[in-house]
Protein backbone atom coordinates (compact mmCIF):
# COMPACT_ATOMS: atom_id res chain seq x y z
CA UNK A 1 0.00 0.00 0.00
CA UNK A 2 1.40 3.04 -0.90
CA UNK A 3 2.68 5.37 1.97
CA UNK A 4 3.72 8.19 0.71
CA UNK A 5 4.47 11.72 0.34
CA UNK A 6 7.17 11.07 3.01
CA UNK A 7 10.80 13.16 3.12
CA UNK A 8 14.31 11.62 4.05
CA UNK A 9 16.69 13.27 5.68
CA UNK A 10 20.45 12.32 6.98
CA UNK A 11 23.38 14.63 8.46
CA UNK A 12 26.11 11.98 7.47
CA UNK A 13 27.98 9.01 8.55
CA UNK A 14 31.11 8.67 9.80
CA UNK A 15 32.20 9.21 13.86
CA UNK A 16 31.61 11.81 15.88
CA UNK A 17 34.35 13.15 19.46
CA UNK A 18 31.49 13.89 21.62
CA UNK A 19 27.44 13.27 23.08
CA UNK A 20 27.46 16.76 22.06
CA UNK A 21 27.96 17.02 18.85
CA UNK A 22 25.61 13.72 18.43
CA UNK A 23 22.74 15.54 20.02
CA UNK A 24 23.48 19.07 18.00
CA UNK A 25 23.10 16.74 14.68
CA UNK A 26 20.30 15.42 16.20
CA UNK A 27 18.68 18.47 16.32
CA UNK A 28 19.72 19.91 12.98
CA UNK A 29 18.09 16.97 11.00
CA UNK A 30 14.93 17.04 13.05
CA UNK A 31 14.91 20.86 12.56
CA UNK A 32 15.74 19.95 8.53
CA UNK A 33 12.87 17.51 8.42
CA UNK A 34 10.44 19.92 10.00
CA UNK A 35 11.55 22.44 7.47
CA UNK A 36 11.03 19.72 4.54
CA UNK A 37 7.74 18.60 5.80
CA UNK A 38 6.59 22.30 5.48
CA UNK A 39 7.65 22.75 1.96
CA UNK A 40 6.96 18.99 0.82
CA UNK A 41 3.07 20.10 0.26
CA UNK A 42 5.08 22.49 -2.31
CA UNK A 43 6.96 19.02 -3.95
CA UNK A 44 9.72 16.96 -3.59
CA UNK A 45 11.73 19.05 -5.25
CA UNK A 46 11.37 22.19 -2.71
CA UNK A 47 11.18 19.96 0.35
CA UNK A 48 15.13 18.22 -0.20
CA UNK A 49 16.02 21.84 -1.35
CA UNK A 50 15.14 23.36 2.08
CA UNK A 51 15.70 20.94 4.20
CA UNK A 52 19.50 20.67 2.89
CA UNK A 53 19.47 24.36 2.94
CA UNK A 54 18.79 24.38 6.58
CA UNK A 55 21.22 21.88 6.98
CA UNK A 56 24.18 23.79 5.10
CA UNK A 57 23.11 27.44 7.04
CA UNK A 58 22.39 26.24 10.56
CA UNK A 59 23.48 23.22 12.19
CA UNK A 60 27.73 22.00 12.33
CA UNK A 61 27.06 19.24 10.07
CA UNK A 62 29.57 19.15 6.99
CA UNK A 63 28.26 21.18 4.67
CA UNK A 64 27.66 24.80 3.80
CA UNK A 65 28.45 27.16 6.41
CA UNK A 66 31.40 25.19 8.87
CA UNK A 67 31.96 22.36 6.34
CA UNK A 68 35.13 20.51 6.50
CA UNK A 69 38.32 22.10 5.62
CA UNK A 70 40.90 20.24 3.07
CA UNK A 71 44.16 19.97 4.17
CA UNK A 72 45.56 23.27 3.14
CA UNK A 73 43.04 24.78 5.36
CA UNK A 74 40.68 26.25 2.55
CA UNK A 75 37.27 25.19 1.92
CA UNK A 76 35.18 23.40 -0.74
CA UNK A 77 31.55 22.33 -1.33
CA UNK A 78 30.08 20.41 -3.55
CA UNK A 79 26.08 19.37 -4.02
CA UNK A 80 24.31 17.37 -5.88
CA UNK A 81 20.13 17.50 -7.21
CA UNK A 82 18.23 15.02 -9.15
CA UNK A 83 14.99 15.07 -10.00
CA UNK A 84 13.07 11.97 -10.69
CA UNK A 85 10.42 12.86 -12.93
CA UNK A 86 13.01 13.09 -16.18
CA UNK A 87 16.01 12.13 -14.50
CA UNK A 88 17.80 15.54 -15.19
CA UNK A 89 20.79 16.05 -12.59
CA UNK A 90 22.79 18.60 -11.44
CA UNK A 91 26.37 18.96 -9.86
CA UNK A 92 28.76 21.47 -8.45
CA UNK A 93 31.87 20.62 -7.29
CA UNK A 94 35.08 23.44 -5.90
CA UNK A 95 32.41 25.94 -4.41
CA UNK A 96 33.73 28.58 -2.38
CA UNK A 97 31.37 31.93 -2.56
CA UNK A 98 28.45 30.74 -1.52
CA UNK A 99 26.51 28.55 1.69
CA UNK A 100 23.90 26.92 -0.79
CA UNK A 101 25.72 25.36 -3.29
CA UNK A 102 22.87 22.76 -3.54
CA UNK A 103 20.73 25.45 -5.17
CA UNK A 104 23.76 25.54 -7.57
CA UNK A 105 23.26 22.26 -8.43
CA UNK A 106 19.41 22.22 -8.35
CA UNK A 107 19.45 25.34 -11.33
CA UNK A 108 21.95 23.05 -13.72
CA UNK A 109 19.30 20.26 -13.06
CA UNK A 110 17.59 22.38 -16.15
CA UNK A 111 21.28 22.41 -18.37
CA UNK A 112 22.06 20.62 -21.79
CA UNK A 113 19.40 17.68 -22.78
CA UNK A 114 20.58 15.69 -19.38
CA UNK A 115 22.04 18.45 -16.40
CA UNK A 116 25.31 19.58 -15.77
CA UNK A 117 27.98 18.81 -13.62
CA UNK A 118 29.94 22.30 -13.37
CA UNK A 119 33.58 22.47 -11.61
CA UNK A 120 36.08 25.05 -11.35
CA UNK A 121 36.57 27.54 -13.23
CA UNK A 122 33.08 27.44 -14.20
CA UNK A 123 31.81 27.53 -11.38
CA UNK A 124 33.15 30.28 -9.91
CA UNK A 125 30.82 33.51 -9.79
CA UNK A 126 27.88 31.05 -10.41
CA UNK A 127 25.73 31.80 -7.25
CA UNK A 128 25.98 35.96 -7.96
CA UNK A 129 24.96 35.25 -11.77
CA UNK A 130 21.95 32.84 -10.30
CA UNK A 131 20.94 35.44 -7.28
CA UNK A 132 21.93 32.72 -4.75
CA UNK A 133 22.93 34.81 -1.70
CA UNK A 134 27.02 35.01 -2.04
CA UNK A 135 29.81 35.26 0.65
CA UNK A 136 33.86 35.68 1.06
CA UNK A 137 34.69 32.25 1.39
CA UNK A 138 36.43 33.04 4.92
CA UNK A 139 32.64 33.41 5.81
CA UNK A 140 32.38 29.68 5.50
CA UNK A 141 34.86 28.91 7.97
CA UNK A 142 33.99 28.58 11.79
CA UNK A 143 35.88 28.52 14.61
CA UNK A 144 34.98 24.66 15.02
CA UNK A 145 35.99 23.74 11.68
CA UNK A 146 39.10 25.25 12.27
CA UNK A 147 39.38 23.59 15.66
CA UNK A 148 39.18 20.21 14.20
CA UNK A 149 41.06 21.03 10.95
CA UNK A 150 43.86 21.23 13.84
CA UNK A 151 43.50 18.45 15.62
CA UNK A 152 42.97 16.07 12.82
CA UNK A 153 46.22 17.60 11.25
CA UNK A 154 47.99 16.69 14.28
CA UNK A 155 46.63 13.13 14.62
CA UNK A 156 47.41 12.38 11.05
CA UNK A 157 44.94 9.75 10.64
CA UNK A 158 41.49 8.21 11.97
CA UNK A 159 41.53 6.38 15.21
CA UNK A 160 41.53 2.46 14.76
CA UNK A 161 38.19 0.88 14.49
CA UNK A 162 36.66 4.40 13.32
CA UNK A 163 35.45 5.84 9.81
CA UNK A 164 37.35 8.49 8.47
CA UNK A 165 37.43 11.43 9.06
CA UNK A 166 33.69 12.65 6.31
CA UNK A 167 30.09 13.37 6.40
CA UNK A 168 27.90 14.37 4.17
CA UNK A 169 24.33 15.94 4.02
CA UNK A 170 21.50 14.65 2.60
CA UNK A 171 17.59 14.29 1.76
CA UNK A 172 14.96 12.25 -0.39
CA UNK A 173 11.86 12.77 -1.11
CA UNK A 174 8.16 11.98 -2.40
CA UNK A 175 5.38 13.79 -2.90
CA UNK A 176 1.72 13.55 -3.02
CA UNK A 177 1.32 13.28 -6.45
CA UNK A 178 4.67 10.34 -7.22
CA UNK A 179 7.28 12.43 -7.62
CA UNK A 180 10.81 11.91 -6.12
CA UNK A 181 13.96 14.47 -5.50
CA UNK A 182 17.07 13.82 -4.34
CA UNK A 183 19.65 16.29 -2.98
CA UNK A 184 23.06 15.89 -1.38
CA UNK A 185 25.52 18.73 0.09
CA UNK A 186 29.34 18.57 1.66
CA UNK A 187 32.68 20.17 2.24
CA UNK A 188 34.26 17.02 1.51
CA UNK A 189 36.72 14.42 3.32
CA UNK A 190 38.34 16.43 6.02
CA UNK A 191 41.79 17.31 5.32
CA UNK A 192 41.46 16.45 1.49
CA UNK A 193 43.70 17.06 -1.24
CA UNK A 194 43.19 20.50 -2.86
CA UNK A 195 40.84 19.44 -5.76
CA UNK A 196 39.81 16.43 -4.56
CA UNK A 197 36.48 15.34 -5.30
CA UNK A 198 34.00 12.79 -3.50
CA UNK A 199 30.61 10.84 -4.47
CA UNK A 200 28.64 14.07 -3.57
CA UNK A 201 28.24 15.91 -6.89
CA UNK A 202 28.31 13.02 -9.21
CA UNK A 203 25.03 11.56 -10.12
CA UNK A 204 24.46 7.81 -9.26
CA UNK A 205 27.48 7.74 -6.78
CA UNK A 206 26.08 10.33 -4.49
CA UNK A 207 22.38 10.85 -5.39
CA UNK A 208 19.91 8.87 -7.93
CA UNK A 209 16.03 9.83 -8.11
CA UNK A 210 13.86 7.88 -10.69
CA UNK A 211 10.02 8.26 -10.09
CA UNK A 212 9.72 4.65 -10.97
CA UNK A 213 11.60 2.88 -8.53
CA UNK A 214 12.94 5.58 -5.83
CA UNK A 215 15.37 8.16 -4.57
CA UNK A 216 18.74 7.40 -2.74
CA UNK A 217 21.41 9.17 -1.74
CA UNK A 218 24.87 8.21 0.18
CA UNK A 219 26.86 9.50 2.60
CA UNK A 220 30.58 8.07 3.57
CA UNK A 221 33.64 7.23 1.81
CA UNK A 222 33.52 9.03 -1.75
CA UNK A 223 36.06 7.12 -3.61
CA UNK A 224 34.36 4.06 -2.47
CA UNK A 225 30.55 4.58 -3.40
CA UNK A 226 32.47 6.42 -6.86
CA UNK A 227 34.01 3.19 -7.56
CA UNK A 228 30.30 1.59 -7.01
CA UNK A 229 28.19 4.12 -8.59
CA UNK A 230 25.97 3.60 -5.20
CA UNK A 231 23.02 5.67 -5.12
CA UNK A 232 21.84 4.21 -8.73
CA UNK A 233 22.78 0.63 -7.48
CA UNK A 234 20.36 0.63 -4.49
CA UNK A 235 17.70 1.77 -6.79
CA UNK A 236 18.97 -0.73 -9.35
CA UNK A 237 18.46 -2.95 -7.20
CA UNK A 238 14.09 -1.43 -5.86
CA UNK A 239 13.94 -2.06 -9.95
CA UNK A 240 15.29 -5.80 -9.70
CA UNK A 241 12.72 -6.74 -6.96
CA UNK A 242 14.50 -6.29 -3.85
CA UNK A 243 12.88 -5.08 -0.94
CA UNK A 244 13.81 -1.61 0.12
CA UNK A 245 15.83 -3.52 3.77
CA UNK A 246 18.36 -6.10 0.87
CA UNK A 247 18.45 -2.85 -1.21
CA UNK A 248 20.29 -1.08 0.68
CA UNK A 249 22.25 -3.90 2.32
CA UNK A 250 23.53 -5.67 -0.83
CA UNK A 251 24.42 -1.56 -2.23
CA UNK A 252 26.21 -0.92 1.10
CA UNK A 253 28.03 -4.72 1.13
CA UNK A 254 29.29 -3.78 -2.11
CA UNK A 255 31.36 -0.93 -1.15
CA UNK A 256 33.51 -2.78 1.02
CA UNK A 257 36.08 -5.02 0.37
CA UNK A 258 35.92 -7.75 2.80
CA UNK A 259 34.07 -7.88 6.43
CA UNK A 260 35.45 -5.54 8.83
CA UNK A 261 36.83 -3.34 6.38
CA UNK A 262 36.25 0.02 8.02
CA UNK A 263 38.15 2.17 4.78
CA UNK A 264 34.95 2.50 3.05
CA UNK A 265 32.39 2.45 5.96
CA UNK A 266 29.14 4.62 4.22
CA UNK A 267 25.33 4.95 4.51
CA UNK A 268 22.24 6.06 2.67
CA UNK A 269 18.90 6.89 3.01
CA UNK A 270 15.93 5.85 0.51
CA UNK A 271 12.38 6.18 -0.60
CA UNK A 272 10.85 3.65 -2.73
CA UNK A 273 7.93 5.20 -5.36
CA UNK A 274 5.31 4.03 -2.59
CA UNK A 275 6.58 5.86 0.11
CA UNK A 276 8.28 3.30 1.85
CA UNK A 277 11.64 4.45 3.87
CA UNK A 278 15.10 2.69 4.52
CA UNK A 279 18.17 4.39 6.73
CA UNK A 280 20.65 1.75 6.89
CA UNK A 281 24.94 2.36 7.15
CA UNK A 282 27.82 0.27 7.52
CA UNK A 283 29.89 2.99 9.22
CA UNK A 284 30.00 3.86 12.97
CA UNK A 285 27.31 6.16 13.17
CA UNK A 286 24.99 8.00 11.24
CA UNK A 287 21.89 10.51 12.12
CA UNK A 288 19.08 10.30 9.92
CA UNK A 289 15.27 10.58 10.15
CA UNK A 290 11.77 10.54 8.43
CA UNK A 291 8.86 12.83 8.33
CA UNK A 292 5.43 11.39 6.99
CA UNK A 293 1.60 12.66 7.28
CA UNK A 294 0.26 10.53 10.06
CA UNK A 295 -3.22 10.18 11.95
CA UNK A 296 -1.78 8.97 14.71
CA UNK A 297 0.14 10.37 17.50
CA UNK A 298 3.99 9.61 17.63
CA UNK A 299 5.87 7.46 20.20
CA UNK A 300 9.49 6.80 21.72
CA UNK A 301 11.22 9.55 19.57
CA UNK A 302 8.84 10.20 17.02
CA UNK A 303 6.28 12.78 17.55
CA UNK A 304 3.92 15.24 15.64
CA UNK A 305 4.42 18.52 13.72
CA UNK A 306 0.38 19.19 12.61
CA UNK A 307 -0.64 16.68 10.60
CA UNK A 308 2.77 15.31 9.89
CA UNK A 309 5.16 12.60 12.06
CA UNK A 310 8.78 13.43 12.73
CA UNK A 311 11.26 10.48 13.49
CA UNK A 312 14.62 11.09 14.22
CA UNK A 313 16.79 8.44 14.43
CA UNK A 314 20.59 8.19 16.14
CA UNK A 315 22.25 5.08 14.57
CA UNK A 316 25.57 4.30 16.17
CA UNK A 317 25.99 -0.16 16.07
CA UNK A 318 27.24 -1.38 12.84
CA UNK A 319 24.79 -3.22 10.58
Amino acid sequence: MPQGPVIVVHGGAGSLPNEEDRRLYQVGVTDALRIGVAALERGAREAVREAVMHLEAHTITNAGRGAALARDGTVALDAGFMLGADRRYGGVTGVDDTMHPVCLAEHLTAGGEYGRLLAPPGVAGLAGRLGVPTCPSADLITDRARRLHAERLAAAAPAAGTTPWLDTVGAVAIDADGRTAAAVSTGGMSCKASGRVGDSPVVGAGFWADDRFGACVTTGVGEALLRQGSARRCVQLLADGLSPEQAAARALEEVVDYPGDMRGASGLILVTRDGAVCLDHNSAEMSSGWARPTERAGSGDAFETGSWEVKAVWRRELR
